[in-house]
């Protein structure tokens, strides 16, 4: 993915996950706000990226320049959604033939339509953490993902929100209460939603000795989430 292509997808990120990147202090023990750090950190990198580029990779780089040129300064005046159609247009041009392919990422087939943007969203964040080595953002994503496959089949079973009902509920009682409507999970996956848990919960929350997961770790429960998920639908 070159940078034309990570701002667009950065930028829908922010859209359909409504992230506010305006402000310029976030509280990091806070998800939403870490991730809101973690975009607004990775559009400005990519707009400065952009602005340094190699434009003969672009077939027209005048229109390239133009739009970066654009691109920068409604950043500069935090237009975010002005943005969005000029970032469209310049991943859109595409690079020299002989620019490096990207390797395929994560995919969960058969996701419901209403949370299929979301989750996507947060497994292309998900591959850039673990290219980064951000281990621990990459598990709270894991649990973010799980969290919301696990509500849209608890709705898709009994038509309610359970975000309504019991905010706050923990992944332990959702799948609880799944399990009260007869929705039978495959042998071991009950475990699997365990462990994603416990790790997740002690990489979020402030412990004496801090806890950080080793790429070992992260690798293992971002193929426990995937595994888990897949199966769900």
């Amino acid at each position: 993915m070159n940078n034309a292509e990570e701002l667009y997808s950065l930028l829908k990120t922010v859209e359909i996950s409504k992230i506010d990147i305006s402000r310029s202090e976030f509280k990091l023990e806070d998800f939403r706000d870490k991730k809101a750090e973690y975009c607004k950190k990775s559009i400005e990198g990519n707009i400065r990226k952009l602005q340094n580029a190699d434009l003969s990779k672009f077939p027209d780089r005048k229109r390239a320049r133009e739009l970066i040129d654009k691109i920068s300064a409604l950043y500069e005046e935090k237009k975010i959604q002005e943005i969005m159609p000029l970032a469209e247009e310049l991943s859109k041009m595409g690079i020299s033939q002989d620019a490096p392919k990207r390797k395929a990422g994560f995919i969960i087939p058969n996701l419901p339509e209403e949370i299929k943007d979301e989750v996507n969203a947060d497994l292309r964040e998900l591959e850039k953490c673990l290219e980064n080595e951000c281990f621990r953002s990459s598990i709270i994503l894991c649990g973010r993902i799980l969290e919301t496959a696990l509500h849209s089949r608890y709705f898709q079973i009994t038509g309610r929100d359970i975000l309504e009902t019991s905010p706050g509920i923990g992944l332990g009682n959702i799948v609880a209460k799944l399990k009260e409507l007869r929705f039978e999970f495959d042998p071991g996956i009950s475990e699997q939603i365990h462990l994603i848990n416990q790790v997740r919960i002690y990489s979020v929350h402030k412990k004496q000795n801090p806890f950080t997961p080793s790429k070992e770790q992260a690798q293992a429960i971002v193929l426990y989430t995937l595994d888990v998920v897949k199966r769900m639908f």
